[in-house]
């Protein structure tokens, strides 16, 4: 062997910049295949996370809110409230139940004009039940009593009975059930 072959040869041309054993090329189909891999993981997760995000997004519980039809108008009179109850098709997130019921309300002619009263107590929640002997709503619970126009007459409930909202269309009755808060002096609806 000659000397010649024992000294270290510079790089040839072949390998050099660009050549299949530059580290700077490696490196950037690395990065380039990562970012490929990232984002086809990536690209599923996007409408999976919209999808159990939706929730989030708003009022996911939903029933009523528009007028839902209560019966004619002929069997409401001024003298004895009819109980109805009202139903509608109730969202909750993704599921849908028909015709559901979301409520009841005392209906009645008071002054030539149908009234309805919820039948939720806006003191504490419990159920308002008429008293025909006495001509009055009463709450079984906490003692609270309301006349026919839904005045306290007595007890602890901080208000009078929640009126909702009635519409007549040809001889049909509609009422737009709601919530309201309850143990408070204002109506606010929850």
């Amino acid at each position: 062997m000659s000397d010649r072959d024992r000294e270290p040869q510079p790089p040839s041309d072949d390998a050099g910049a660009g050549g299949p054993e530059d580290p700077s090329r490696r490196r950037a189909l690395a990065i380039g295949v990562s970012v490929l891999g990232g984002g086809l993981v990536v690209a599923p997760l996007v409408p999976a996370l919209g999808f159990v995000g939706f929730p989030l997004r708003g009022a996911v519980t939903s029933a009523g809110g528009d007028f839902i039809a209560a019966g004619s108008r002929a069997q409401f009179g001024p003298t004895i409230p009819i109980k109805v109850d009202l139903y509608a098709d109730r969202r909750d997130a993704w599921a849908v139940e028909r015709q559901v019921k979301i409520g009841s309300c005392w209906v009645l002619e008071r002054d030539g004009e149908l009234k309805a009263f919820s039948t939720v107590c806006p003191h504490l929640g419990c159920a308002i039940e008429y008293d025909e002997e006495a001509s009055a709503f009463r709450c079984p619970c906490h003692r609270s009593e309301f006349d026919l126009d839904g005045t306290p007459v007595e007890g602890p409930s901080p208000r009078g009975l929640d009126t909702l909202e009635v519409k007549q269309d040809a001889g049909l009755v509609a009422i737009r059930y709601q919530r309201f808060r309850q143990g408070v002096g204002e109506k606010v609806e929850a």
